[in-house]
């Protein structure tokens, strides 16, 4: 044994060091591996304003999106049978509800739907024109989320602002009377994709709030209700990441004055007597004999 720890030790040591450089010079994020995605408006392709996440929530397990909060502030949800729904937009795993409010006038229609045969999976402007309703409007919209919590905030910028900005897309549906064709039900739609890493997965999970819309004049009062609704349950989805992590050294370095750079130097110095273990041997032995 002592042999072999004469021989090797160098290497050993040398394995250790290079295990403390990597360590300290990663980012958390490279080191408690969480499921990594990006939140968007485009499902073929990446945008410049999508937004990097950890999920908190599997949104392919049934159990996961029923234990999703049925209160959320001062709203209270209403769950629908979303089975013939599923089967419909070929999804595999969902949860439709209403959340309503006691100062809202109306409710709000929730949705979380993930398939894992993308070829399958319809996009709202797709699905709404299949059931009868006309797009009006198609655009981006911008969720503001208040207050956010940052995942793993003891390692991020100190910078971050306290507000973020989320980029969904918005399509405005109609729908007419087959007798007259005057409109009779119009919605404002909102939703986004939650896109894993890397983007060859065939999985797609979408997020989708709506709302019942004036059929004439503007629909700014619903929009921004919606608006403000779906930035309430981004928090209980999604930790939000910053895009640009210090290394793991940076803070320890920041723990205490003196104990951060003791704790740095002593993790350098914890391999030297690996490495050199042959040598301290022999002047052991010299001094012994």
């Amino acid at each position: 044994m002592a042999s072999f720890l004469e021989d090797y030790s160098p290497i050993i040591g040398l394995l250790v060091l290079a295990f403390v450089v990597i360590l300290l010079f990663a980012t958390p994020s490279m080191i408690l591996t969480k499921a990594i995605t990006t939140i968007g408006t485009e499902l073929s392709h990446a945008t410049a304003d999508e937004m990097i996440v950890r999920t908190k929530m599997d949104f392919g397990s049934h159990e996961h999106m029923q234990a999703f909060p049925k209160q959320i502030d001062d709203w209270t949800a209403f769950d629908y049978n979303a089975t013939r729904i599923a089967e419909s937009l070929g999804a595999d795993v969902m949860i439709l509800r209403a959340y309503s409010n006691p100062n809202v006038y109306q409710p709000v229609f929730f949705l979380i739907e993930q398939s894992t045969n993308r070829t399958s999976f319809h996009p709202p402007p797709v699905c709404y024109q299949a059931v009868g309703y006309t797009i009006e409007e198609e655009t981006k919209e911008t969720v503001l989320l208040h207050n956010v919590t940052f995942a793993q905030e003891r390692w991020m910028e100190k910078d971050m602002p306290s507000d973020v900005t989320l980029s969904v897309k918005k399509i405005v549906v109609t729908r007419e009377s087959e007798d007259d064709g005057t409109v009779t039900e119009r919605r404002v739609v909102l939703y986004f994709y939650v896109k894993n890493r890397p983007y060859a997965s065939n999985t797609v999970t979408m997020v989708r709030v709506s709302a019942l819309a004036p059929i004439e004049g503007s629909y700014d009062g619903i929009l921004n209700i919606s608006k403000e609704f779906m930035g309430d349950t981004i928090p209980y989805m999604f930790e939000i990441q910053a895009e640009h992590e210090q290394p793991i050294i940076f803070t320890v370095l920041t723990i205490g004055s003196l104990t951060g750079k003791v704790a740095v130097v002593m993790l350098f110095l914890a391999p030297l007597p690996i490495i050199f273990y042959p040598q301290l041997m022999k002047i052991r032995k010299k001094r012994y004999h």
